[in-house]
């Protein structure tokens, strides 16, 4: 990895989770190959091979999740349920037989997963749990920023309302109103500003005082003005304006209901509410974390960064596409990330019950991927040779990984056995091109002797039995 954090730590002995580098690159080499092969013989070259991308997001995001530092967490986040998301239906709208698209993205994911050392069952839960946290956070962010627009909605038609309207009763309520809620701002404010903190030793207990008068001077008039407004707007009948009778009232009230002065009201409002929301949050990512404090703060500041991304990155792109539909939208944004919950449990339930081995979880995922796209391959139609080589390949995957999951079990990752590994790698690519050379020649055979329809998965599993048993021997 040319930059950033490495993602698997290997240590240099004994760490069994991840193979030897030659292994790996010739298990990347082979899933590559393939998927060029086969997005070649369906007509797009990149077409499967873009999906190695994303892949390779989503695998760094889950390492990330398993590390202790606040920042990493974050990153993890960001590139975790956003990237598996996004896997998903990227996989799905890929035009294709599913088995073909969906293997070829699990093979991907596999191979990034075994150089990452990633598919073993205490970084899968811990990123199923912190997920499924930053997945809620995101809920949450996401319906208090509906909240906020409809209540800046209500606000701003208040606001509106009392600029624009002709009644001095109505414009003064509205004003003892808009004056309440912005030194009720400001008031609550000062509970998450740090005044005191920032104020020498030697002053604090003065300017602590002086801070709690003006609070509760704050809070008295804030409340006053909201009451006084609340109760004459219940018992004043508009259709006779009380104040126009009352001499010179009128030209005072449409001065303290100008936008000159309504404006800058709301605005030391906002202001307020805002710096003391950065100074909170400020607060929380500058202090010792524990464990668990350290995982929900990650998780409700990855939250924040997804509402930002879907509004400003992914709205505006749907938004221009003539079948965009909000409601549809807001659903694809609401499910999708529990597909990626629901597989990622899958892969969880199926390490913890032996299904896949703990220690070897991504070389399977790979092999068990290319299997998968070998058999939508002869769905579709591909040649015969292409099916058979990537029932091969699945072999030569595993073989390749296991053995380089033994090198580092035995030596671990500093001693050099580059050459060692590449003389088994290319002893079994070797024994993998003879089994696709024998199985495409009992095809013609079948073929040219009128055998009827091409049993290519057929051929394909008595050359896997005779491939598996050459390799393991």
């Amino acid at each position: 990895m040319p930059f950033g954090p490495r993602l698997d730590r290997p240590s240099a002995v004994g760490d069994e989770g991840r193979p030897r580098e030659t292994s790996l690159g010739l298990v990347a080499a082979t899933v590559v190959a393939l998927a060029l092969a086969t997005g070649v013989a369906v007509g797009e070259a990149t077409a499967l091979t873009g999906l190695g991308l994303v892949a390779g997001l989503v695998t760094a995001g889950i390492a990330l999740l398993a590390r202790d530092s606040l920042g990493q967490k974050v990153v993890g986040h960001l590139l975790f349920l956003p990237g598996g998301t996004f896997l998903g239906l990227l996989t799905a709208v890929t035009p294709g037989n599913p088995y073909l698209v969906g293997g070829y993205a699990l093979a991907l994911l596999g191979t990034a997963a075994a150089w990452a050392d990633v598919a073993d069952d205490g970084t899968l839960e811990a990123a199923l749990s912190q997920g499924l946290l930053s997945y809620v956070f995101g809920l949450v962010w996401l319906f208090g920023a509906g909240i906020v627009l409809a209540g800046g909605f209500l606000g701003w038609r208040l606001v509106d309302g009392v600029v624009a309207t002709e009644d001095p009763t109505v414009a003064a309520i509205g004003f003892l109103l808009v004056l309440g809620a912005a030194l009720g701002a400001v008031r609550l404010s000062l509970e998450g500003i740090p005044v005191v903190q920032l104020t020498p030793r030697a002053r604090r207990d003065a300017v602590r005082a002086r801070l709690g008068r003006c609070e509760r001077r704050l809070a008295l008039v804030a409340v006053a003005a909201v009451g006084v407004g609340l109760v004459s707007l219940v018992f004043t009948v508009t259709d006779s304006p009380a104040l126009a009778l009352v001499p010179g009232a009128p030209p005072v009230v449409e001065a303290l209901t100008s936008t000159a002065v309504v404006g800058p009201l709301l605005a030391v409002g906002a202001v307020a509410l805002l710096a003391a929301g950065v100074a909170s949050a400020t607060r929380q990512v500058t202090q010792r974390f524990g464990e668990r404090k350290t995982r929900t703060v990650a998780a409700g500041a990855a939250g924040a960064g997804y509402l930002v991304v879907v509004l400003f990155g992914v709205v505006p792109q749907a938004a221009g596409l003539l079948v965009f539909s909000p409601l549809r939208f807001l659903a694809v944004i609401v499910l999708a990330p529990l597909a990626l919950f629901a597989a990622l449990g899958l892969a969880l339930a199926a390490v913890r019950i032996d299904l896949f081995p703990e220690r070897a979880g991504g070389p399977a995922l790979a092999a068990t991927g290319l299997v998968l796209a070998a058999v939508g391959a002869d769905s579709t139609g591909l040649p015969a040779p292409l099916v058979f080589a990537t029932v091969a390949g699945a072999l030569v995957v595993w073989d390749a990984g296991s053995f380089g999951l033994g090198l580092t079990a035995e030596l671990g990752h500093r001693p050099d056995t580059r050459r060692l590994e590449l003389y088994h790698g290319v002893f079994a690519v070797g024994i993998g091109a003879v089994a696709v050379l024998g199985a495409t020649a009992l095809y013609a055979v079948r073929t040219t002797a009128g055998g009827g329809h091409t049993l290519a998965m057929t051929a394909a599993v008595v050359g896997t039995l005779l491939l598996g048993a050459l390799l393991r021997g």
